[in-house]
């Protein structure tokens, strides 16, 4: 096996074994759109790439440092280890976060179904303090028939769906620059109300211009009455079906227009071929109703699916004693984002 660093001209070849849409090539495009430097890497078994992985370095702001992040990519290996320790220590990174696109345990309603016993035993790769997505997501099941996928779901779920059917709630797909206009203003509302952080509108807006072109996201609406309710923005990639951004309005909740638009997403991600529906982050098993995002947990958990852990959040530390000043500091900004961001909701 050998592993190096990909041209340009193998962008196809690169694309043929990526397993997320956070590790396709073009995600890699959208990076370096905001000033992130990006390395693609290659396995090969003599001529034929048989593994890829994509490798972001995020300059800090004044000092000649760097941050790597590996985001859903593949399980991590020692030749994995290795390479990215090269080009970490290269970009002057102070450590690269892995983040695998690897479930180590499933859960089905009754408890633990499935232990994988993931285990990485690699030097300097420690346990992250810090995630970047939620370590546990519900994945439906898409190759279920829809009245199986039904019949799995929570009975109250069922009964919204009814519901929102009742009074005549509209389900539309509008993937085109109107509909990522409405989708976005109304993700930015929601925002401003819930008063959670989001990235810029700059970042939402080089996201849809790099990416819509690849045919991976979808825009998906609830309307009543003629007003967009809800609306989400999908990613299809191969046989997978991810629910990245939703937002809605504090309106009309009585018809329950977000419940009917996810039953028509899993119906499109069925129609679309895929086979399964990673809900992108959930609580985990024990989860309190007092825990932030219980809501969205609790929502999402009526869908029937089974809830997935990922294999966790790991970081490849290079220069020790600066990695601890980073997250001493990493600390207390984001104390300030989230003080800010509940400024900005009242």
């Amino acid at each position: 096996m050998i592993t190096r660093i990909l041209y340009n001209e193998e962008k196809e070849q690169y694309n043929s074994v990526a397993t997320h849409p956070l590790q396709t090539w073009e995600w890699g495009d959208f990076q370096i759109s905001q000033g992130h430097k990006v390395y693609r890497l290659g396995v090969f078994d003599e001529k034929k790439i048989v593994k890829a992985y994509s490798v972001s370095f995020h300059k800090l702001p004044k000092v000649n440092l760097s941050v790597g992040t590996i985001l859903r990519g593949p399980d991590i290996d020692s030749d994995m280890i290795e390479n990215i320790t090269k080009i970490a220590k290269d970009e002057n990174a102070i450590f690269v976060k892995f983040e695998p696109d690897v479930f180590s345990k499933i859960y089905n309603q009754n408890g633990l179904e499935t232990d994988f016993k993931k285990n990485y035993d690699f030097p300097n790769l420690i346990v992250s303090p810090k995630v970047a997505f939620y370590p546990y997501s519900y994945i439906v099941d898409l190759t279920k028939s829809e009245d199986q996928i039904l019949e799995s779901m929570h009975p109250k779920t069922r009964y919204n769906i009814k519901l929102s059917n009742r009074h005549n709630v509209q389900i539309v797909e509008d993937t085109s620059e109107r509909g990522f206009e409405i989708y976005l203003n109304l993700l930015f509302d929601t925002t401003k109300r819930q008063g959670f952080y989001l990235h810029t509108e700059s970042y939402h807006r080089y996201l849809w211009k790099i990416m819509k072109p690849t045919g991976i996201p979808h825009i998906v609406m609830a309307k009543y009455n003629n007003q967009v309710l809800a609306a989400f923005m999908l990613f299809v990639y191969k046989d997978r079906l991810f629910y990245p951004y939703g937002a809605s309005l504090d309106t009309n909740r009585e018809v329950m227009a977000p419940t009917l638009l996810m039953w028509e997403s899993i119906k499109l991600g069925k129609s679309l071929g895929c086979q399964s529906f990673d809900m992108w982050g959930n609580l985990g098993p024990d989860a309190k109703e007092s825990e932030p995002g219980y809501g969205f947990h609790r929502f999402k958990q009526g869908f029937g699916g089974k809830l997935a852990q990922f294999v966790g959040t790991y970081d490849l530390v290079i220069d020790q004693p600066k990695y601890q000043i980073y997250n001493l500091v990493d600390k207390y900004r984001w104390k300030f984002l989230r003080l800010k961001a509940n400024l900005f909701r009242r």
